[in-house]
């Protein structure tokens, strides 16, 4: 799995990256913008259903392929709510941009589908097989981008791209997990309705989990404009590439600690290892951001980014801090108090929220990272 998520964070990062460069922080403002407005939507049709699946799947041994089928009924029912909202409410949009967004909404959709069926490698311990269509979806994904944007190098190519990438790599995962489970049938409506009922809680606390890096941009546009976007999302992908490594974590102790907790009261051993972990990684990818700040802007952006630098290390200290709080989070999930974790990711955003009025408007985009970084400790 490690390998499989190494991939996907070097395609990412290096796709993003090529935009940046040569889109500009304007343009690559502007693409990030409608990325994130189109992945809040998309949140919804991802109604933190991964979480909830490696759960059931290893206290459910043996109906992987069911409970796939039933989960993606829950998926498509959400995915029909949300599209005709966004056909309905399209022309509020600018024209410039309302091509860009829809094209961004689909390639988020079927990027929340592509993550469902990764699961079945998950639960089932087939990494080999993750990797492998990993490894040819990360090449697909790049290439893909890179020659229509080298040719066409505006946002709405970006985004035409980014949406045939993601659909295409979402079928070829369907293909691969559909022979291995023999059939994955879709689950009858009624299933998909009981499905959201019982992740309701995994639902509220991903999306205010996911908020982080995409409601950013929100803020940041209507506070410091979209060339302010661009510089800060530049940065953000580098975090978020590196936060997959929560991912990888979460996807192998969840499992783990959630059969431990669920028969029998041990597991206090497992919950250390998963904080040390969590912690080991926070301290050293925060302080690579932090003392390596200088070149990897003018590495991987260049120089048109070079206010990067300042707040790369503000991003490590975030980095840190977003792991500590986050190994507690696995711990509570495994245990079942999903509930809890909701709650204390609403007191997170209030922080973060009255903290970046105080903040934003006197320190830029310093500020709402420290507005991030005391949330997050408060979250610990």
């Amino acid at each position: 799995m490690g390998s499989s998520t190494l991939l996907r964070i070097s395609s990412g990062l290096l796709t993003f990256a090529f935009l940046a460069r040569i889109l500009g922080p304007e343009s690559f403002g502007q693409f990030m913008f409608w990325f994130s407005v189109a992945t809040l939507l998309g949140l919804v049709a991802n109604y933190g259903l991964t979480p909830y699946m490696l759960r059931e799947i290893t206290i459910q041994e043996g109906r992987t392929a069911q409970l796939i089928g039933e989960v993606l009924m829950a998926k498509l029912l959400l995915a029909s709510v949300l599209i005709v909202i966004v056909l309905t409410s399209g022309f509020l949009i600018d024209a410039n941009f309302r091509y860009v967004f829809f094209a961004l909404f689909v390639a988020t959709l079927f990027d929340s589908l592509t993550e469902l069926f990764n699961t079945g490698y998950r639960a089932t311990n087939r990494y080999a097989s993750e990797t492998k269509i990993a490894t040819y979806a990360s090449i697909f994904q790049f290439l893909l981008v890179v020659i229509v944007v080298y040719f066409s190098p505006t946002v709405l190519s970006a985004s035409l791209a980014t949406m045939m990438s993601r659909i295409l790599v979402s079928f070829i995962t369907w293909k691969d997990q559909n022979q291995f489970l023999n059939g994955i049938t879709l689950g009858s409506i009624q299933s998909g309705i009981t499905k959201l009922k019982e992740a309701f809680t995994y639902a509220a606390d991903f999306v205010l989990q996911s908020l982080m890096g995409q409601v950013d941009s929100i803020v940041i546009g209507s506070m410091l404009g979209l060339s302010a976007v661009g510089i800060y999302q530049a940065g953000m992908k580098i975090f978020q590439g590196c936060a997959q490594t929560a991912n990888v974590l979460a996807n192998v102790f969840i499992p783990r600690l959630s059969k431990t907790t669920h028969h029998s009261n041990t597991g206090n051993k497992d919950m250390h290892y998963v904080q040390i972990c969590f912690i080991t990684v926070g301290i050293l990818l925060g302080l690579i951001m932090a003392t390596a700040a200088s070149p990897i802007t003018h590495l991987v952006f260049g120089p048109k980014f070079s206010q990067l630098v300042a707040l790369f290390p503000w991003f490590g200290l975030l980095f840190f801090i977003r792991f500590f709080a986050a190994s507690q989070g696995v711990i509570l999930t495994s245990a079942g108090l999903q509930s809890f974790r909701t709650y204390a990711n609403v007191a997170l955003w209030l922080v973060v929220f009255t903290a970046a009025y105080l903040l934003v408007p006197k320190f830029g985009l310093k500020g709402w990272l420290i507005s991030l970084i005391i949330g997050n400790a408060f979250l610990g």
